[in-house]
């Protein structure tokens, strides 16, 4: 077995996480007020964050959320395995500018670097040796040099389009790697500006599960649970948010749901938001990347604590990368994305786990099987909640990005991964992102 090291590849950003709560935060479970301030829709990150905000400066909130718990995308589940599982959110992307990272250490968390141990092996199912590895990461680093040259040219092209004249044995592989394990879309379907645009940095991790620390932020925040909005109106003075418990009266809303559930209509505005802005909701579009965690009795990656995996992909672009050992708790989170993330979706849980661990014994070999214990996957594509992972900008649409964080009326902002400007696709960029909308809304009202 051979495991190396491998450089960090510009604009690399893979993310995931949600489930139960390793520490469990006593929720402040709110009574749906009438007449409040400011109605905030979404319980994740970003409504989270605003809420405090706007709290902190004296204003009424009700937070609402269609779900029966907090935390979005970002929830750590205690149950299924009996250890932490980040069912969405798991990578904790750029220290130094992620809010979640310092509460973590000031709060009691583990919060530790990703490390950078990886295996590979070949189409052949054999390992390679590092420098065999290492033209994988060139390919890879050749692909992003082309993305950006596309996009400092002004050219907001799909980034296939602009990775199109580079080929090799480890072509296919680095497109994986670079789109659906990062971007959560194909090449094909996310804007070379977007890529190019969003923020570097290193990958962390909290050993008690990124969900955990995100409902420990949020724990004493008031919330009104399976509080579902259907409507806004602001045909008149301030807002009126219809409920499936009720109507609520305010001054303002802001919207934190993703921009799969609005480009769905889920939420109905009254009058209608304008063409450009309902077309941002659907240019900003939601990409598909799902676990299929398998859990282990014993290291069978021989790898120690939170290494990756891959193996050389085939020209249908169908794999997926592994996050061996996560935290030392047992888990590989086998991690699919785009096209064939939402094809498996069409599978059973059972159909999905079974392919993971055929291409795993493919792999390691068949003794892992006696250290197999039992599997699981997510769907996020399928969730009504959210209908998709996280948000990325359609080829030729980065300028809906700021058409998407626009403020409508002066009483209806939004706020969300996707509307941060270079955080996007992470729990971070959701926080700050929540938390400027809201200084925003303290201001104007």
């Amino acid at each position: 077995m051979t495991t190396f090291k491998t450089p960090t590849l510009s604009r690399r950003a893979f993310v995931g996480g949600m489930a139960a709560g390793l520490l469990t935060p006593s929720f402040a479970f709110a009574q749906l007020p009438s007449n409040p301030d400011v109605v905030v829709i979404g319980a994740g990150a970003a409504g989270l964050a605003a809420t405090r905000e706007l709290m902190g400066r004296g204003l009424q909130v009700a937070m609402i959320d269609a779900d029966g718990r907090i935390g979005g995308r970002a929830y750590t589940d205690m149950t299924t395995f009996g250890v932490p599982y980040d069912v969405g959110a798991h990578w904790l992307h750029n220290d130094s500018s992620n809010p979640y990272n310092r509460y973590g250490r000031e709060n009691g968390f583990t919060i530790y670097p990703a490390s950078d141990e990886w295996r590979y092996f070949d189409k052949n199912n054999n390992e390679v040796s590092e420098d065999e590895g290492d033209e994988m990461w060139d390919v890879a680093e050749d692909m992003d040099r082309a993305i950006g040259r596309a996009a400092e040219g002004g050219r907001d092209i799909s980034a296939a389009e602009a990775t199109r004249s580079i080929s090799g044995p480890w072509a296919a592989t680095a497109a994986f790697e670079l789109g659906p394990w990062n971007m959560a879309k194909d090449l094909a379907n996310f804007s070379t500006e977007d890529w190019w645009e969003s923020e570097d940095g290193d990958d962390w991790y909290c050993k008690e599960g990124f969900g955990t620390l995100v409902a420990h932020y949020g724990a004493g925040i008031p919330v009104s649970l399976e509080t579902k909005a259907t409507r806004i109106d602001w045909s008149s003075d301030g807002v009126t948010v219809e409920t499936n418990k009720g109507t609520i009266r305010a001054k303002a809303v802001i919207v934190t749901v993703s921009t799969g559930v609005l480009a769905a209509g889920d939420i109905e505005f009254y009058p209608a938001l304008s063409a450009n802005k309902q077309q941002s909701f659907s240019d900003i579009s939601m990409g598909t990347y799902d676990h299929i965690a398998l859990q282990f009795s014993e290291d069978v990656f021989e790898m120690g604590d939170d290494g990756y995996m891959l193996y050389q992909v085939g020209d249908d672009g169908k794999a997926f990368g592994t996050l061996t050992n996560a935290g030392g708790h047992g888990l590989a989170y086998c991690d699919v994305g785009g096209s064939w993330a939402d094809e498996l979706e069409q599978q059973s849980v059972k159909a999905r786990v079974d392919y993971a661990l055929s291409k795993l014994r493919d792999l390691l070999g068949s003794d892992i099987d006696r250290a197999f214990v039992k599997g699981d996957a997510t769907s996020w594509g399928q969730n009504p909640l959210t209908r998709g992972s996280y948000a990325s900008a359609e080829p030729g649409a980065y300028r809906m990005r700021r058409v998407l964080r626009d403020s409508v009326g002066d009483r209806i902002f939004f706020a969300g991964e996707a509307c941060h400007p270079s955080l996007w696709a992470s729990v971070a960029g959701a926080h700050l992102s929540g938390q400027s909308v809201a200084g925003n809304v303290a201001r104007e009202i």
